[in-house]
């Protein structure tokens, strides 16, 4: 094999990993003595791999840490995002709505994909989400929280779903809790509901119930979107 055959072919092996999200988005590849013991190439071999996914836009390099995944989405989305008022009502039920399909898939695909080290890792975010319940406010509670979503969709090993759920959780949070604050959340009883709701989500995926886990993540959001509502038309009423 030439060294442009083997270059491409390394390329080529890095970037079905990606797309299989056995890296997401954010992660930092092996080191390169790693990836170079495990290909069996040189490191210019490997690092002109690297260099190519990089021109690609797959990869970024921070000088003496390493090689980065890129979300692929970030660039492409958040730009025209920003230039939309999100305290508007409409958009904001847009992006509830949009939880709803992302969570249902993440949770079916993790019951299905996750390994028994990623489903060990979302019953522990669990466990502290039960330990925290009453010692944070509810924004802080609500920021931490997100913790136990992204471990579920990371887990579906589905690029898609992992880059637009961090996209979601991470820049599209404070129009998330927008949409719920006036105190819907401390609202008798709607802490309570939302409690419930993880609790069915993360049984059904400690059980691989894709199915169970799928609706379950589904009436979360949609539960979530039913309370913007609600606010919406006390305040109009």
């Amino acid at each position: 094999m030439t060294s442009g055959n083997k270059v491409q072919s390394v390329a080529g092996a890095l970037e079905q990993r990606i797309l299989a999200a056995q890296w997401v988005p954010g992660n930092r590849l092996p080191a390169q003595e790693q990836l170079m013991a495990e290909f069996g190439v040189a490191r210019t071999t490997l690092r002109e791999a690297l260099g190519l996914l990089q021109s690609r836009g797959v990869l970024r390099t921070k000088h003496g840490s390493g090689s980065y995944v890129n979300n692929l989405f970030e660039a492409s989305f958040l730009p025209p995002l920003n230039q939309l008022s999100m305290t508007d009502p409409q958009a904001q039920v847009s992006v509830l709505e949009m939880r709803q399909v992302l969570e249902g898939e993440a949770a079916y695909y993790a019951c299905q994909r996750a390994s028994d080290t990623e489903l060990a890792a979302i019953d522990d975010e669990y466990q502290r989400m039960l330990a925290r319940a009453d010692s944070l406010p509810v924004l802080e509670r609500a920021k931490a929280d997100l913790t136990f979503h992204m471990l579920i969709a990371e887990a579906s090993h589905n690029l898609w779903v992992v880059s637009l759920s961090q996209l979601l959780y991470s820049k599209m949070f404070n129009t998330i809790f927008a949409a719920l604050s006036g105190g819907m959340l401390e609202q008798a009883g709607n802490m309570g509901v939302v409690e419930k709701q993880h609790h069915d989500i993360y049984a059904a995926i400690l059980k691989r119930d894709a199915n169970g886990a799928k609706q379950a993540a589904q009436i979360h959001a949609w539960h979530t979107a039913l309370m913007r509502q609600q606010l919406r038309q006390n305040s109009e009423g």
